[in-house]
């Protein structure tokens, strides 16, 4: 099971991790809601675009792929994340029909009384399970997280979700290309492939995808293999042979040569130079 089956914290356009990686699509290996309290954020969910603004919500359902596009520099919020597994526990009739609901609309505005009640059972529920002193601390916050999901499931019922914005046809073939590689590009480094996926020629995809964001296909594709490689380098933890076969390289050699082609570096020399060596 994973370390860490909870999250709760603040967020504004300092926030590292989300200004740092704006524009780039990522994927959400957990689940969670974010809560709009001031300014605005604009971004894409699952290819759909969004806006949200203070006494906004979002429901972001593990597996799905985030990419910001613009934060205003008042933004602050709230997010309470649980892991895919603690989704997978919640067995509840008509489940299934909730969840095509709110992962079809998953952006919803709420009332002063809905945010004060959900910012309260968050914070007690990250407030029982970082007891490390407490025999049933994961128990209660699993319930907790039961009880969050019957509120979040209420608001959605009863509230009018928040249109997504329509987007023309070659921003919708870069957002899709931009979507596949963030999920597929541990396996495929080929532009020919997403152009297989996309149903369009690999000079056409190029073409937009350059039109579009002023960097060639291969250039995404490589770039988001380079982003992953040291997000994975960084954690100590792992080896440059099990970064190697995260990536799927046929070998270490092989990723080796690939990274100091984008980098001018070795993983190692990465690693000893992230951590100050």
């Amino acid at each position: 099971m994973k370390e860490k089956l909870f999250y709760g914290f603040s967020i504004d356009h300092n926030t590292e991790g989300v200004i740092d990686d704006q524009g780039t699509p990522r994927n959400l290996s957990d689940g969670g809601i974010f809560i709009c309290l001031r300014g605005e954020a604009e971004f894409f969910l699952n290819l759909k675009n969004y806006r949200m603004k203070a006494g906004d919500m979002c429901v972001a359902f593990p597996f799905s792929i985030l990419q910001i596009t613009d934060i205003s520099d008042d933004l602050e919020g709230l997010v309470m994340g649980a892991a895919a597994e603690m989704f997978n526990e919640i067995q509840i009739p008509s489940m299934m029909d909730y969840y095509l609901h709110i992962n079809d609309s998953p952006c919803i505005s709420i009332s002063g009384e809905e945010q004060a009640t959900l910012t309260e059972l968050c914070r007690r529920m990250m407030q029982i399970y970082e007891r490390p002193d407490h025999p049933f601390r994961i128990e209660i916050a699993n319930s907790l997280f039961r009880v969050i999901y019957y509120e979040i499931i209420a608001i959605y019922k009863r509230g009018k979700p928040i249109i997504h914005e329509s987007i023309l046809q070659k921003d919708t073939l870069f957002r899709k290309f931009l979507f596949l590689v963030a999920r597929s590009h541990r396996q495929h480094r080929e532009v020919d492939y997403y152009a297989r996926e996309l149903c369009v020629t690999a000079r056409y995809l190029s073409s937009v995808v350059r039109e579009k964001s002023g960097t060639s296909a291969f250039g995404w594709i490589s770039a988001t293999v380079i982003r992953q490689a040291k997000t994975l380098l960084k954690d100590r933890r792992l080896s440059v042979q099990q970064v190697s076969d995260e990536l799927n390289f046929a070998n270490p050699s092989f990723f080796g040569q690939y990274f100091k082609k984008y980098t001018g570096m070795t993983p190692k020399k990465f690693r000893d130079t992230d951590a100050g060596i």
